[in-house]
């Protein structure tokens, strides 16, 4: 839609503080703002940006239910909303709550309290910027928009010809290697995620694409620095922990990686996706107590996960705990009865506990659901005998 004039903006509000909202509606009514909409937390923003036409979002950081920054991703994940100014309000400027605000495509914060006049001033400072985008802004639009279209080779030749007048520009660097690495080209990426991060030190992004490219040619040390660096300067960016796990428990630094889980776990809140991921990364690694405690807790924030609790079974079969095991596959098996594999899972968990009639009955319960099931073939075959 094409930007309106500052006097038809329509604001939402978000913070949990009733009179943090009033004062917010009153600040923008004196600089001439009449339409704005507000919410109490994430959740009700989400539920009043599908009732009302919204221009621009004020939002804090700190609220129950979902907070600003949760508010935040969802807000850029979705394309009907994701190119909404979004100011964020916070009671602190730590670096790290910046570091993961902007990280996150905030596109920029006020600090509580705050006076009309500084409001005012951060909603034209944003505008301005929205409104007149740099030449160098509008080739990386430009070639971005090729890059989402599949359109890499084209891609490429527009940031290589912003590269000619913006040569010191870490964020060409950074989209002519985003290109390259869509075209296959790894190695000559990597040169450009590194001048990128050269550039500009605290490129967190950069940093977070050298890690994933180091660990795909096998270079773990190379990677493991860089999540580190990252880590360090958006120490509450939690997926970013459990990369950094992942990668230390691969190299058998098992001490280390489970300290970053462990960070992980603590900024994860009610994630239950992330959990699940630790979960997986401590499975990996057969660390099977803690993976199995991990898929208990990401089930516990959300039971429809069936898979979660084939994970959990999973990792109790590892310890030979089949009696739990048998119990989270019988647990999956009825939330997805037509499940061959669940199936599967369960008669093995039974003939590894000795239960052997058991074993034989659910592999038949497989073989009707999939004929062609090898394995299940071949166990049944084994039980026979």
């Amino acid at each position: 839609m094409s930007e309106p004039q500052a006097k038809e903006l329509a604001f939402l509000i978000v913070d949990d503080q009733f009179n943090v909202r009033r004062m917010v509606a009153n600040f923008l009514r004196t600089f001439g703002h009449h339409s704005f909409v507000d919410a109490a937390d994430g959740l009700k923003a989400k539920e009043k940006l599908g009732l009302h036409p919204v221009d621009f979002i004020i939002c804090d950081w700190n609220m129950p239910n979902m907070t600003g920054l949760e508010f935040l991703k969802w807000i850029r994940s979705h394309e009907r909303f994701s190119q909404l100014p979004f100011l964020m309000v916070t009671a602190e400027m730590a670096n790290e709550i910046v570091a993961e605000a902007v990280e996150e495509g905030v596109d920029d914060y006020i600090v509580k309290p705050f006076q009309a006049q500084t409001l005012k001033a951060k909603i034209e400072s944003v505008l301005e910027k929205r409104n007149n985008p740099s030449p160098l802004d509008l080739e990386l639009a430009q070639g971005q928009g090729l890059l989402n279209n599949q359109k890499p080779g084209e891609a490429l030749a527009v940031f290589q010809q912003a590269l000619k007048s913006s040569p010191q520009s870490p964020r060409i660097h950074f989209a002519i290697a985003q290109a390259l690495e869509a075209l296959g080209k790894e190695d000559e990426a990597v040169k450009f995620y590194e001048e990128a991060a050269k550039l500009a030190p605290k490129f967190l992004k950069a940093l977070d694409c050298l890690a994933r490219l180091y660990e795909k040619q096998g270079k773990a040390d190379l990677a493991t620095a860089q999540i580190k660096k990252a880590a360090k300067l958006s120490p509450r960016n939690a997926q970013r922990h459990v990369t950094l796990g992942k990668i230390l428990l691969e190299q058998g630094n098992t001490a280390e990686g489970m300290r970053a889980l462990e960070q992980a776990n603590e900024r994860a809140g009610n994630d239950a996706n992330l959990t699940a991921e630790v979960g997986e990364a401590l499975l990996a690694a057969g660390l099977n107590a803690e993976a199995a405690d991990a898929f208990g807790r990401a089930v516990s924030m959300d039971p429809n996960q069936v898979h979660l609790y084939n994970r959990m079974g999973i990792a109790f079969r590892r310890q030979k705990r089949f009696k739990e095991a048998i119990e989270q596959y019988k647990k999956a098996i009825k939330a997805a009865p037509q499940d061959e594999n669940l199936q599967y899972n369960l008669a093995v968990a039974l003939a590894e506990s000795g239960q052997y009639e058991a074993s034989r009955q659910t592999l038949k319960l497989a073989l009707k659901l999939n004929p062609e099931f090898t394995e299940a073939k071949q166990l049944l075959q084994r039980l026979a005998r």
